[in-house]
């Protein structure tokens, strides 16, 4: 596949996962174009694509390799300067690569992202919580663990009690290690098993740092995602919020929305809107949290500085966030007429069969998702009729059978 000189921009994508996908489909049904994917593997995601190029660059960990390929790509999709490359990423990462390298890039390609000094304020853990506490945003009682801590002493005094959620604070130095047992994400049930996961990944040659947090009881169902868009002023000017369905429990995914609905959450969008305002953020941000029925407040977990894995899920119910990226960053200026859009459509996001789906679907929200389901208000993001190619609805027919594995084998009993 070729990307032809007369298409006016073209996206570079960093990455080759699902989100990275849906930002190709997006671009593709808002403007018709072709974008160009750097995975680290070719993946069924990407391959057989009518609608974006895949160039493998295999090792991602690489950053000086990495960049220079970027950089390479970008100038031969620019034709030197004269189009538009609009360079985006699907990881963190890859953001804060792409953030920190931005006077090197910004020749061949536009960067759509907050720079770096409030990137690097509120992405680590630290920060994120001071944030939060500035703005009387509630958290989980949270213990930062570094290489050499007592990791039970340090959850003690941080007020973290068992079961705990436990996280590397470095995921990319947590995917080049392997050790028995290790997962995305862990629940402890003690001191003892907290100090024997930090010394097995210690053993493995992890040496970075964990997050170590307090498990906010309740379901998937309680987790909720909140997104928004800022413009190149710093102000916000959109918002959308999805709670979450059901999540993948396999260890490689834990954490991953499997389905979420869209709607009106006006107190978590106003919660978001206000601490980004505060901070003069610009382009996409992503919050995650989860509702404490402790004492019904809302815990934020995590601030993403870009769009997340699953946010298709906007754009599913009727905001397609490239418009934002090429109004914004490529043309004149966001077209809307309110200074604020807050999107409340119900709509549902779903990467599971509708079977499986109806298994999991907590008991508030059957109604819910009958409803969708029976009126077609819902979507798949790899399920797109420009992609024509038989051998990529042979995968998407695999990858959904595979759901039925996945869910059989980890998922808690519904």
């Amino acid at each position: 596949m070729r990307i032809e000189d007369s298409q006016p921009f073209v996206p570079l994508i960093l990455g080759g996962d699902i989100g990275a996908y849906s930002l190709a489909r997006e671009f593709h049904e808002a403007y018709g174009v072709t974008s160009v994917a750097i995975p680290s593997v070719m993946t069924g995601l990407l391959a057989h694509s009518r609608i974006v190029q895949p160039r493998v660059f295999a090792d991602h960990a690489d950053e000086a390799g990495l960049l220079a390929f970027v950089e390479a790509q970008a100038r031969e999709l620019s034709l030197n300067g004269t189009r538009k490359v609009l360079l985006l990423a699907s990881n963190d990462p890859h953001t804060r690569l792409i953030v920190e390298h931005r006077e090197r890039l910004e020749p061949w390609a536009v960067v759509p992202y907050a720079d770096l000094e409030p990137l690097l304020a509120v992405t680590t853990k630290e920060g994120f919580d001071a944030l939060c506490a500035e703005h009387g945003v509630p958290t989980p009682a949270t213990a930062v663990v570094r290489l050499g801590d007592d990791a039970p002493a340090a959850a003690l005094a941080a007020g973290v009690g068992y079961p705990a959620i436990v996280k590397a604070s470095d995921s990319v130095a947590w995917h080049d290690v392997e050790f028995p047992g290790q997962k995305k994400v862990h629940t402890v049930a003690s001191a003892e098993e907290l100090a024997r996961l930090v010394a097995d990944a210690e053993a493995a040659g992890y040496a970075a740092g964990f997050v170590v947090q307090d498990l906010i009881p309740g379901p998937d169902s309680g987790m909720h995602l909140v997104t928004f868009f800022a413009d190149k002023a710093g102000n916000v000017r959109f918002g959308a919020a999805g709670r979450v369905v059901v999540e993948e429990h396999a260890p490689g995914a834990l954490g991953n929305s499997a389905a979420i609905v869209s709607g009106a959450y006006p107190e978590i969008v106003e919660t978001g809107r206000r601490v980004l305002q505060d901070l003069g953020w610009r382009g996409f941000a992503m919050f995650d949290l989860k509702y404490d029925p402790r004492d019904g407040s809302y815990r934020y977990f995590e601030l993403n500085p870009r769009l997340g894995r699953n946010h298709f899920y906007v754009t599913a119910a009727g905001n397609n966030v490239a418009r934002f990226y090429v109004e914004e960053f490529l043309e004149d200026g966001l077209r809307q007429d309110e200074a604020f859009v807050h999107a409340t459509r119900e709509h549902l996001y779903s990467v599971l069969p509708k079977s499986l789906l109806r298994r999991y679907v907590p008991a508030d929200l059957q109604a819910t998702i009958k409803r969708l389901l029976k009126r077609g208000g819902h979507s798949h993001p790899l399920v797109y009729r420009a992609e024509t190619h038989p051998r990529r609805w042979f995968y998407i027919a695999a990858s959904l059978v595979n759901q039925h594995r996945k869910f059989k084998r980890w998922h808690p009993a519904p």
